[in-house]
């Protein structure tokens, strides 16, 4: 229940309406205390004289000693009930009467001394002392019975009335909670989303505000991606030609560094094209049913240093890109292999499954990462601060790539490193992603 109110106390409407409902209800409070204040003083100064002179009359025709004939007369022909008790009298003109005593009664305030009055269900109760006797009225309260139901009438009038403001309220404030909506897919991505909204004013200006950067951003985003792209394909041109020519230059160890070169430039290109197309949709998934053990052994199967991976593989089969998840699992076996501490030290790739999903995990006893840098780890470019060296840092898009292939399959990569003993990183796909 509380955390129903909290999520609901976060929408604008359901604010509005409590504090609305609030102020009714401060107001209905200041309404009856300042309705009591002035009743006070009217019921002091004229209904009580009235009322005790009314009943003297009364008890003078019961007479002392009282005529029981009379009272019950009187009680016959009134709208109440009498009863007398003192001085060895106990009568009553009602059995359901009870003893005076079982009644919770008050004193009226001064100069009324004698007199004594009380509530009890739907009966107001007036004790009056006189000569040694107590004789005590009891009559039903028709006007407490009618004010409670026009305390009722006015309750459901005022609820009729808070309906109709939250039903005012939530249809003018309708065109936020479609702007937070699109707002949140444009947050995820979905920069073609725009805001139809049929209102004009402050919130139609906000639409059209959000729509423009929408289509702003849009184009930027392009703009960016269309020259990246660009680029990228026009540097392999050039890059393949000074392949070929290196390949016809003397071998010596100029020779060997440069075609290194040129192959770690083609990879990035490579790399920066594929996290491309993956990040901008362009690029859609070419999901099978696929053995993971197979694809393992596939990418584990030609690495130079395969004599240092251990693997612990489960037998499982789910829809994934096959070719993209090789990369993947590449990209996270070169990045533990390359940070290990010891060039000797193993890694280890394991693959199991739980009910929801499939994990793979590769374990390093590598250098490890603070606990700070983890969150960044992800970043286009980003690489820590001690892999920042050229013969093991890279260029930061390992693990970037890796993330993309990862949210493309509708999975999740985990993280969990301590400085000096090793990484472990965890990636989930869920077993019903087809």
């Amino acid at each position: 229940m509380l955390d129903y109110f909290r999520d609901k106390w976060q929408s604008l409407v359901f604010r509005l309406l409590f504090y609305f409902l609030l102020s009714i209800l401060a107001l209905a409070i200041v309404l009856a205390i300042s309705f009591t204040q002035r009743i006070k003083p009217h019921v002091q100064q004229q209904i009580l004289p009235n009322v005790e002179r009314y009943l003297d009359y009364l008890i003078s025709d019961i007479g002392n000693p009282p005529d029981f004939i009379v009272a019950q007369r009187l009680a016959d022909e009134l709208p109440f009930e009498i009863r007398i008790e003192g001085q060895g009298s106990n009568w009553s003109s009602s059995p359901a009467i009870g003893a005076i005593s079982s009644y919770r009664l008050e004193a009226a305030p001064d100069p009324y001394d004698d007199v004594f009055y009380g509530h009890k269900r739907h009966q107001d109760l007036l004790l009056i002392e006189r000569d040694g006797l107590q004789y005590f009225f009891v009559t039903e309260d028709g006007f407490r019975r009618a004010s409670e139901r026009r305390h009722w009438l006015l309750f459901a009038g005022l609820a009729a009335i808070l309906l109709l403001l939250y039903l005012g309220i939530r249809r003018l404030f309708r065109p936020i909670g479609i702007m937070s909506e699109q707002v949140r897919r444009i947050g995820e991505g979905d920069l073609q989303q725009r805001i139809t909204l049929e209102t004009r004013g402050e919130l139609g200006l906000l639409a059209a505000g959000i729509n423009h950067m929408s289509r702003d951003i849009a184009s930027m985003l392009e703009s960016k991606s269309g020259l990246l792209l660009a680029i990228s394909h026009e540097l392999r041109s050039p890059l393949t030609r000074m392949r070929v020519n290196l390949e016809l230059l003397e071998d010596d160890e100029v020779q060997r560094q440069l075609i290194d070169d040129t192959r770690e430039m083609e990879a990035l290109i490579s790399a920066i094209l594929e996290s491309e197309k993956l990040s901008s949709g362009h690029a859609p998934l070419t999901l099978h049913k696929t053995e993971l053990t197979r694809l393992v052994e596939e990418v584990l199967a030609n690495h130079p240093q395969r004599d240092r991976i251990h693997t612990n593989l489960q037998p499982l089969t789910i829809a994934v890109d096959g070719m993209r998840f090789k990369l993947m699992l590449k990209n996270l076996v070169d990045n533990a292999l390359q940070y290990s501490s010891d060039s000797n030290a193993p890694i280890e790739i394991t693959l199991h499954a739980d009910p929801q999903a499939v994990i793979l995990e590769v374990i390093d006893q590598g250098i490890g990462i603070p606990a700070s840098e983890i969150p960044r780890l992800k970043e286009a470019f980003y690489r820590p601060d001690g892999a920042r060296q050229r013969n093991t840092g890279g260029y930061g898009l390992g693990l970037y790539l890796c993330q993309l292939i990862v949210d493309a399959h509708g999975g999740t990569l985990g993280i969990e490193s301590e400085p000096g003993k090793g990484t472990r990183v965890i990636v989930s796909l869920p077993i019903d992603n087809s």
